[in-house]
This record gives C-alpha cells, sequence and structure tokens, in this order.
C-alpha cells in the first residue's frame, strides 16, 4: 500500500501548518533494528518510508520507535524520533508524521484540511483530559501494621 507522509517537526520544533513540506509519497515498511546494525545502541521497531527509484526503492525517511497519537479525518499521525548528525554526533530527535494512505495511482491526495479537523475535533469534544491523579485521595490503610523485631 502506497501512502503520503507530511513531517511535521523540523529541528524539534512543530511546525505551523502554513509552514508544512510538500508530501512525500510511497511504502512504508516496518522493521526491527538490532544494536550494531546502526548507530542505536539498543533493540528499536523502526518504520521506513520508500520512494520507488527505478527496479530499487530507497529510503527516504526513518522514525524510531514509531506510535500512533491522532487519527485525523483521513489519516494517522505517528511520533517517534529520528536520528540527525550534529556536531557533536549522532542525536536522536523528536519527529512527527502525518500519514495518509494513497492508492498507486499518480494522482496526489487533496491537500489536508486542518481547519475541518479542528471543527471537528470542537464539535466531538476532544479536549485534553483532566490529570488522572487529580483529586484521589490516600486510601486508609486495611491491613495490621508489622510487627517490630528487638
Amino acid at each position: 500500500m502506497f501512502y503520503e507522509v507530511i513531517v511535521l517537526r523540523r529541528n524539534e520544533r512543530r511546525l505551523h501548518p502554513k509552514e508544512w513540506p510538500a508530501p512525500e509519497f510511497g511504502r512504508i515498511s516496518m522493521a526491527t533494528w538490532s544494536p550494531g546494525r546502526t548507530s542505536l545502541l539498543r533493540t528499536a521497531r523502526v518504520a521506513t518510508l520508500y520512494q520507488p527509484a527505478g527496479l530499487m526503492q530507497r529510503p527516504v525517511m526513518i522514525l524510531i520507535e514509531p506510535r500512533v497519537t491522532h487519527l485525523p479525518i483521513d489519516g494517522e499521525v505517528w511520533q517517534g524520533t529520528q536520528l540527525q548528525t550534529t556536531d557533536k554526533g549522532i542525536e536522536e530527535i523528536e519527529q512527527a508524521w502525518l500519514v495518509r494512505p494513497r492508492g498507486n495511482d499518480s494522482q496526489p491526495l487533496p491537500p489536508f484540511d486542518v481547519k475541518l479537523w479542528n471543527e471537528i475535533r470542537s464539535k466531538s469534544g476532544d479536549r485534553p483530559e483532566p490529570p488522572v491523579g487529580k483529586g484521589w485521595l490516600k486510601p486508609e490503610r486495611s491491613y495490621p501494621p508489622r510487627a517490630r523485631i528487638r
């Protein structure tokens, strides 16, 4: 299956919808990376967007430890990390993708409608929930205290 992926962060900074780059098109593959195979020092689940390049496919974007955080109208928002080379070496930075399914034809999807998504969220009551622990009471002890050893 083919997907369109829009990068929602640049250098860990969340992008305004007007700043979103053009979507990348390709297939997404999930794999597990072992330590030593890459610069990661741990086992990690990785999503890679591949674009066709003749008879081969080339990796375009990689998201480490992806997790679905939002379900907009016609896609999903995946959050994870990506590797970035800096003066200090290779670092992991936070990244987010807007992933939208697309047929294998060459017709691009219509632009994502952020206003419509915000309207639907506000009507459905999709508001941030209060903290879970707020207002909880400390339970009373229902078991006898331990005997002291002398």
